[in-house]
């Protein structure tokens, strides 16, 4: 479960950080910049948290929905009373849309980098291989927490929040178009398909079991 930082302290360290390779062990673990103390600091904490995978989101949002009304109960001001109130009111419309549309399963979970790296030489044929985000992953040793501090050179977002709108675009086309995700003919049948490829170079597989089942027909295939 990720840390949240008190409200105190992330009204002075909102923000995404400075720019830097990786943030320290308590930030790598802990949502900077959420809050509850009224409707525009919920609003603000759910806006921050956009593009983050959606079992992230659903931990912060549902923390600082749960703290909000812990506060309330000792609260005796009228006015905080009435912000308290409308900040739980926003989180509680977010919760509650995440679970009647089940948006737990729009997460993209993360595939360990040795699989990765077994589907490198198939990337490289397909022409899919996102060398920049294996880089970074790479240099993050596999861990997923570490994109969220991780900021993209020349953008104003983290690693984990691209990483997903690319993931998007490949599920979109896929779907769209209706295309499968392993090949049925030769030379590569049996592999994935390009785009099931593009999407494992990102980390994320929707049949993980049996990507791993294929590796050892990775160099087989590729030398026919």
């Amino acid at each position: 479960m990720p840390k949240v930082a008190s409200e105190k302290r992330s009204e002075k360290t909102s923000g995404w950080g400075n720019g830097q390779l990786f943030g320290t062990e308590a930030n790598e673990n802990t949502f900077q910049g959420a809050g509850f103390k009224d409707k525009e600091k919920a609003l603000e904490t759910i806006r921050l948290l956009k593009g983050r995978d959606t079992t992230y989101q659903y931990q912060i949002i549902n923390s600082m929905f749960n703290r909000a009304k812990v506060i309330l109960k000792r609260t005796t001001d009228k006015e905080k009373k009435k912000n308290l109130t409308e900040a739980i009111e926003t989180f509680e419309e977010w919760i509650d849309d995440y679970k009647k549309n089940s948006r737990s399963k729009e997460n993209f979970n993360y595939l360990p980098l040795e699989l990765i790296e077994d589907y490198q030489p198939l990337a490289a044929k397909y022409g899919v291989e996102e060398k920049d985000f294996l880089k970074v992953y790479k240099e993050a040793d596999g861990d997923m927490k570490k994109l969220r501090v991780r900021k993209v050179e020349g953008k104003d977002i983290t690693w984990d929040v691209e990483r997903n709108d690319r993931l998007k675009e490949i599920v979109k086309k896929v779907k769209d178009k209706d295309l499968p995700m392993f090949e049925t003919e030769s030379p590569l049948n049996g592999l994935p398909t390009k785009e099931h490829t593009h999407m494992i170079m990102l980390a994320y597989s929707s049949d993980q079991s049996k990507i791993k089942k294929c590796v050892p027909m990775i160099n087989e295939k590729l030398e026919k």
